[in-house]
């Protein structure tokens, strides 16, 4: 199973672990139309009601017609993708509840594809199977009309998301970032930046316009009409998808219901461009890798040195001592660009890992050894191999792989405007960021850097303000050592959104998906079930992590604290 997460770039899948907790019902084939054809989006006419038909064996599929620009709503059309996970007609958890939107994060990262990853085997155990669990593809993409696709020049860097120091990317890798990054914003400028273009509506102000249509269209349905509250938002927004989540309850408090929110994004920091509030607990992260390999012992963590968890901290840190890009560059060296792509490949490698502990700390073991043999002969190629060593890359059917311009299409619609900028004009903020992290600063900065070559300006841009005293409260859900989404941000934006509550899970990783806690999906389950707050049982201590170990008394820092 797999699963997207905020900050990875999109090419980048984050496995998760199965789930075997609060499994409710076996899941059973969707309801739909009497019709045995299998359907694919591409067969399926778009249409202002929700019409649902078989798909991709255990699914029901849609097109739902929406206005491409909500200001000429009579104008040219989009269509929405969905795809449904249907209530069982004899649900164990009870009576028909209606419908729960997803959305897994990104940006950029298409929602069918997070139900046909996680739907079962995560998503249905934890809300319940009286309950519809319908994902969508945002504006722009996946499979959504029309597509944002603007064959992305080939020349550009192969990236993958993912108290520490080590050395830092040189120039050179700055001026191929802005180089790549003015190829995909020309391409995308020509092919999707017109007025009938994807190009101008990728904003997340227009994606929460098609989730009220969405759930407009389910309250018109005959589904919706058995079901009290219908045209209330249900929805489950995990990492980037809380963003979506407290855009909507901004401009729709008076349309919110059971909305849980996983992972927090802070929408301020998020929409100035800045993204100081998302990686300052990356490094942290990083060491309970050192403390769980040492608990682990050499038997099963190869990566194990010395007598203490500071011990393996200086082996990883001795790793990166011959990758000093910026030493080789300005030496002139040949192999020059060779250190530069390592070195992010390793940095973003790493990184990935931290978002998800458990799947991930095993083989980030086995390949921290593999780079110390690489690096002696360095080449991309040799990286690139050692970085899928020990993961399952085993593609899931009917998911598609996404392309760069899905996030900048995104990104670059919601923050702050930086296009036509040059690296003199953000390396301050380049280095602040540098200086939070060690493994992500630079990665987090590249993310942001393909807007300065990002012409299309958003048609929709929502800017706040952020909160409001919503139909509903909010369910706010943090880990205390989360690498993309610091627990700091639930505990800043609850209090704006009137009556919500924050649910704190003792767990390393980004959000509540990665540590498996079977305590706080009892909690997250019992309030889809019954909107119902934890109150003041909203605390979730630590539970199996890595390696089946559980640790004990971690500091902010990630080092066992004594």
């Amino acid at each position: 199973m797999r699963l997207f997460q905020l900050g990875c770039l999109v090419s980048e899948l984050i496995v998760l672990s199965s789930l075997s907790v609060l499994v409710m019902a076996a899941p059973l084939a969707p309801q739909s139309n009497n019709s045995t054809k299998q359907w694919t989006f591409d067969e399926i006419q778009p249409s202002k009601s929700i019409a649902w038909y078989p798909c991709l064996q255990n699914y029901s599929c849609a097109m739902l017609e929406v206005p491409l620009d909500y200001s000429a709503p009579n104008g040219i059309k989009a269509a929405v993708p969905l795809i449904r996970i249907a209530a069982l007609d004899n649900s164990l958890n009870g009576t028909y509840q209606g419908m729960i939107l997803t959305n897994p994060g990104g940006p950029g990262l298409p929602g069918v594809d997070f139900i046909l990853q996680s739907g079962y085997e995560v998503l249905q155990p934890v809300i319940g199977t009286n309950f519809d669990i319908v994902a969508f593809d945002p504006r722009g993409l996946g499979r959504s009309i029309p597509l944002a696709n603007c064959s992305a020049p080939a020349s550009k860097l192969r990236r993958r998301a993912f108290g520490m120091t080590g050395p830092e990317l040189s120039s050179l890798y700055w001026d191929q970032t802005l180089e790549q990054a003015k190829e995909l914003g020309a391409e995308c400028g020509a092919a999707i930046g017109g007025p009938h273009g994807a190009g101008q509506y990728m904003s997340t102000a227009v994606v929460a316009m098609d989730m009220l249509s969405i759930v407009n269209a389910f309250a018109a349905s005959e589904r919706g009409e058995t079901v009290k509250g219908s045209s209330f938002l249900n929805y489950w927004g995990v990492s980037y998808g809380t963003f979506i989540g407290e855009t909507f309850a901004s401009m729709y408090p008076d349309r919110v219901g059971r909305v849980l929110l996983d992972g927090v994004v802070d929408p301020r920091d998020y929409i100035a461009g800045l993204d100081l509030s998302q990686i300052n607990l990356v490094d942290a992260v990083t060491n309970t890798f050192f403390e769980y390999c040492h608990a682990a012992g050499p038997e099963n963590c190869p990566f194990y040195t010395g007598n203490t968890a500071k011990d393996i901290a200086q082996r990883f840190t001795d790793l990166f001592v011959p990758l000093n890009s910026t030493y080789a560059t300005a030496q002139g060296w040949a192999n020059a660009t060779v250190i530069t792509q390592s070195l992010a490949l390793m940095k973003a490698n790493i990184r990935g890992f931290c978002y998800d502990p458990i799947t991930f700390f095993p083989p980030m073991a086995q390949q921290l050894v593999a780079y110390e043999s690489a690096i002696r002969n360095l080449t991309v190629d040799g990286i690139e191999a050692v970085s899928s060593i020990g993961i399952d890359q085993t593609p899931i059917p009917g998911t598609i792989v996404p392309i760069e311009e899905w996030q900048a299409g995104v990104l670059c619609s919601d923050i702050l405007p930086l296009y036509n900028q040059t690296y003199a004009d953000i390396s301050s903020h380049v280095r602040e960021l540098e200086g939070q992290s060690f493994l992500a600063g630079e990665m987090w900065a590249t993310i942001q850097a393909m807007c300065t070559g990002w012409p299309i300006k958003a048609k929709w841009r929502f800017a706040g303000p952020f909160g409001g005293d919503t139909k509903n409260p909010i369910l706010f859900v943090s880990n205390t050592l989360d690498p993309a989404t610091p627990l700091i941000n639930s505990q800043t934006w609850s209090p704006r959104y009137k009556g919500s509550q924050v649910l704190t899970i003792n767990g390393i990783g980004h959000t509540s998906m990665s540590p498996v806690n079977s305590c706080a999906f009892a909690k997250m389950g019992r309030f889809f079930q019954t909107g119902k707050l934890p109150g003041e049982d909203s605390f979730c201590p630590m539970e199996l992590g890595p390696w089946n170990i559980t640790l004990t008394g971690l500091g902010s820092d990630g080092f066992i604290q004594t």
